[in-house]
């Protein structure tokens, strides 16, 4: 039988209120994850038992200490898996004008993405070989991988594609118009700030996190991600 008109128009009404209500779930989970990144990497650097060390008294310490270890590691993970889709999520919602400079983000992220939450599963082995076979253990391990060329390859395009992918994702959503131009600025100063300058530690993700924060306020504020509005036509 055919759908009569009314019943086609309530059909139709119930597709778009899905549609309403799955885009209103994309744009809160993208307003919060930068949130939660800053956050998760708080914990991770207080659990941290090695915080700003590193060689043998790292590999001393990560054995003696496996319980903080996992809290710093698990942390850390989610850390980066919210900052990753926050950068892909973002660099996503731009067409048009900015879009280009949004497919780099896409590129980047993905290479950060797929790299860095990865590269915790060696606090596990860290730990594990200082508690087998003592620090002359993780020494030689490190000295075994120290030629290896791939490890560095991914290593490189693991960390740069991911400290510059949130930065380039919220650069093309202002040149499309999605974002004020202090959202990329606060991006690029909490990153820089925090982990360049100040390290890996609580002051470091503190400050990361204050920017991540302004950028969830802008998120938040945008008409054109809230309408589900694409940036401009236009280069």
């Amino acid at each position: 039988m055919l759908d009569t008109p009314t019943t086609a128009t309530t059909t139709n009404d119930d597709g778009a209120e899905r549609g309403r209500a799955a885009h209103s779930a994309r744009r809160w989970f993208l307003i919060t994850a930068p949130v939660l990144a800053g956050l998760l990497a708080i914990v991770g650097a207080a659990a941290d038992p090695a915080v700003d060390l590193d060689g043998p008294e790292l590999y001393r310490l990560y054995a003696e200490n496996p319980d903080p270890l996992q809290i710093k590691s698990l942390s850390y993970h989610f850390a980066y898996a919210f900052w990753g889709v926050a950068a892909l999520l973002l660099a996503w919602s731009v067409r048009g004008r900015g879009a280009w400079l949004a497919n780099a983000a896409v590129l980047l992220a993905f290479l950060g993405a797929t790299s860095l939450p990865g590269f915790l599963l060696a606090d596990f082995y860290d730990s594990g070989i200082g508690q087998a076979f003592g620090v002359e253990g993780n020494v030689a391990v490190e000295e075994a991988m120290s030629g290896m060329w791939a490890l560095l390859a991914m290593q490189i395009s693991g960390v740069a594609g991911f400290l510059l992918g949130l930065p380039v994702a919220t650069l093309a959503a202002w040149r499309g118009g999605l974002l004020p131009w202090w959202a990329p600025v606060a991006v690029t100063v909490g990153i820089g700030g925090g982990f360049f300058v100040v390290g890996a530690n609580v002051p470091g993700a503190l400050i990361m996190t204050a920017g991540f924060t302004v950028l969830s306020v802008a998120l938040a504020r945008s008409h054109g991600l809230r309408e589900g509005r694409r940036s401009a036509v236009g280069s």
